[in-house]
Order: C-alpha cells, then structure tokens, then sequence
C-alpha cells in the first residue's frame, strides 16, 4: 500500500538559532525562503533536524504525545499552526552517512526530536478523524516506519523547500 505524504520541508529560518538547524542566513520580511538557503545545504541529508509542513494550511506536522483511543492506540499525529513548538521537529534517519543528501527514491525513517518515536503508518489502522490511512508516532521499529521520498521535477535528491 502507497501512503501519499503532502508535506514538504520548511527551512528553519523564523527562528532565533537557525544556523543551528544548517546553513541558513537571516530573513527579512520582503525576502523569499528560497534566497535564504545558503549554497551547500539546498539538500536535506542523513541526521538533518527538520520540520514538515502543508504549506495551503500553513500548518506543521506535530506529535503531540497524545494517543489515540482507538485502532493502533499508538500517539497520534496531527498538523499544528504553533510553527514554534518543540514537538514539530523530525531527524531524518537513513542508512546513508550523516552529512549525505537524501536521494530522491531512499526510503527514511522520520523520528521526532522532542519523544524519539518514528513517525509509522499502519495500513490496517484507520484514522478516526479522516478515515484515512492511520499515520501515528510509534517507539518500535519496523517497515511501517520506512518513508520514500519522492521528490518533484526528476530531482536526484530531497531538496529543501520543495516537495
């Protein structure tokens, strides 16, 4: 089963410590995010820190550490406007080194910074709100973790800013 994920990532420039999250220069409020990106970090790589956000609702995807009630009663993941919370970052992990650009086609696990769970899918599991696939944060590890990354445009590999 094919879990479409329509989010992309955001750089980390609204935020008083951005260099810390890679390579981003201040933004003034006229400038797009796009000329922020400082050359050598347009790609996210094994071990970024990342957040990933629907751009239409302005909204980010967030693991609250609440569960859910029903299906997997795993924690429940949801989209967030609260664009400076703690529980909006993901550590991209792959079998690549650290440092190295996610090419587009690797598959990924998404583990949230602020509790260590993976971000899964269960295709057995229904959401309760949309009865969509189940996406939750899960503190195992298995194939309902791996994410591939598609990328636009025959991208070779995930480029900030971009789906």
């Amino acid at each position: 089963m094919r879990f479409v994920f329509a989010f992309v990532l955001l750089a980390t420039v609204h935020y008083t410590q951005a260099s810390l999250f890679g390579g981003t220069k201040p933004a003034t409020k006229d400038q797009a995010l796009d000329d922020v990106i400082e050359e050598g970090w347009e790609y996210v790589t094994s071990g970024s820190t990342i957040k990933l956000a629907h751009v239409k609702s302005d909204t980010r995807l967030v693991l609250p550490q609440v569960s859910y009630g029903t299906g997997s009663q795993q924690q429940a993941v949801t989209a967030h406007t609260d664009a400076s919370s703690t529980k909006n970052f993901w550590l991209v992990d792959s079998d690549s080194p650290r440092g190295t650009a996610i090419a587009c086609g690797e598959q990924v696990r998404l583990v949230n910074s602020d509790s260590s769970h993976n971000l899964h899918s269960h295709s057995n599991h229904k959401s309760p709100i949309s009865g969509a696939q189940e996406v939750s944060g899960f503190d195992g590890r298995d194939s309902g973790d791996l994410w591939t990354v598609e990328c636009l445009k025959d991208k070779k590999a995930w480029k900030r800013l971009e789906p």
